[in-house]
Parts: structure tokens; C-alpha cells; sequence
């Protein structure tokens, strides 16, 4: 930029480049915030890193430009003032870029393991009330029991819910379930269909890791 910056046409190009870079980052910069205000929790982290990336990104972007500007009209004390801040928002730029892109999939990570241990929580704290609804109704479990342990967590949690509800609903038979039965039993079916906005209950549940193993 020292030897070039002054050439009318060197900084054009310039200009036209960062323009097109501002314009892109800034778009980013608008995803990253509607990504912000429609996540919740750890998910509005990765959000919020490439929302200050691209911030950062954007006045990096325009510092640039004015620098360029001010280069080709001979505003060299402009230039120089601004010259300051180009390093700390190119530092803080890709650091947090960096840092946005690579928390994205550690958080999804870290969302599925606690899911499956949400999964089978609830399928520990529906397991008694199960056994009493298979044993009033017998259903697919005991017709195939090895495909029922074969399942993954989510499908065996499925198949437990199905089979309460449907000794809840068949006429041939008397099966009582106590309102707090009721309570868990939606909040199981609430966290299968991903719409669950609160964690499975902490009360203690017996070898739960030594039944995912």
C-alpha cells in the first residue's frame, strides 16, 4: 500500500475488493444475528462469535477503504490514524471467525450426548410403569425382545410410550396411571418430537450408564 496505495487505479481495486468483502461479511453478520435471537442456551454461542467476527470483519473491511481513499486524495495523517487500528481488527477478525466456525460442531456434539442421556433418563424413569403396561397388555417387546434391545435410544424410548399408551387405551383391560405418570409420560413424548424446554427430571436413576453400555 506504501508504494501503490497512491495510484488512483491500485486503489480502486482495492476498494472494490474490500466493498465485496464488507457486503459478504455483512451478510454473514445478519445470519449470525437472527441465528442469536432465535437459539437459546449454548446454541446462541457459535452465533455470537461470528457475529463479532463479522463485526469486526465489516469495520476491518471499512477501515480499509478509507484508508484507500485517503492514500489517493493525499490525506496522509488520516491514513496513518486509522493505519492503527488494522492490526487489532485483523487479530480479532479471525480469531473470532475461527472460533465461531470451529464451536459449531463441538456444540452439536455436546447437544446429542445430552440428549441420549435425556433419552434414557426418561426411559429408566418410564421403565416401572412400562412393565406394569406390558404385563396388564403384552405388545411388540415381548413378541420380539431382541429387536427391542437392538434398538437405539430414541426408538426404544418410542416403542416404551407406545406401548403405555396403548394399555392406557385398550377397553379389554384396567390399567391406572397416577397424574405424575402423566406428567412424565408427555414430557417423554414432548422431548421425542424435539419441542422438550426442560431437562429430564434429576432424580436418581439406577445404572442408566450401564444400560447405554
Amino acid at each position: 500500500m506504501s508504494d501503490l496505495g497512491a495510484q488512483p487505479a491500485a486503489a480502486v481495486y482495492s476498494i472494490i475488493n474490500f466493498s465485496y468483502g464488507a457486503l459478504v461479511i455483512a451478510t454473514m453478520l445478519v445470519l449470525a444475528a437472527r441465528q442469536y435471537r432465535h437459539s437459546t442456551g449454548i446454541q446462541r454461542l457459535p452465533a455470537a462469535l461470528l457475529g463479532l467476527g463479522s463485526a469486526f470483519g465489516v469495520a476491518l473491511c471499512l477501515a480499509v477503504i478509507v484508508m484507500d481513499i485517503a492514500h489517493a486524495t493525499g490525506h496522509l495523517e488520516l491514513m496513518h490514524a486509522i493505519q492503527a487500528a488494522y492490526d487489532p481488527l485483523s487479530v480479532l477478525t479471525f480469531v473470532f471467525l475461527c472460533a465461531g466456525f470451529a464451536v459449531q460442531p463441538a456444540v452439536r456434539r455436546a447437544q446429542h450426548h445430552a440428549r441420549r442421556r435425556h433419552t434414557t433418563s426418561f426411559t429408566a424413569q418410564l421403565e416401572p410403569l412400562w412393565r406394569r403396561a406390558t404385563l396388564a397388555r403384552p405388545g411388540l417387546s415381548q413378541a420380539d425382545p431382541l429387536a427391542a434391545n437392538s434398538e437405539d435410544p430414541e426408538g426404544h424410548l418410542h416403542r416404551v410410550i407406545v406401548e403405555i399408551r396403548d394399555a392406557m387405551i385398550d377397553p379389554r383391560i384396567t390399567f391406572d396411571v397416577s397424574a405424575d405418570d402423566r406428567d412424565l409420560l408427555e414430557r417423554a413424548e414432548s422431548h421425542l418430537v424435539g419441542s422438550d424446554t426442560a431437562v429430564a427430571p434429576t432424580s436418581p436413576v439406577p445404572n442408566v450408564e450401564e444400560r447405554e453400555s
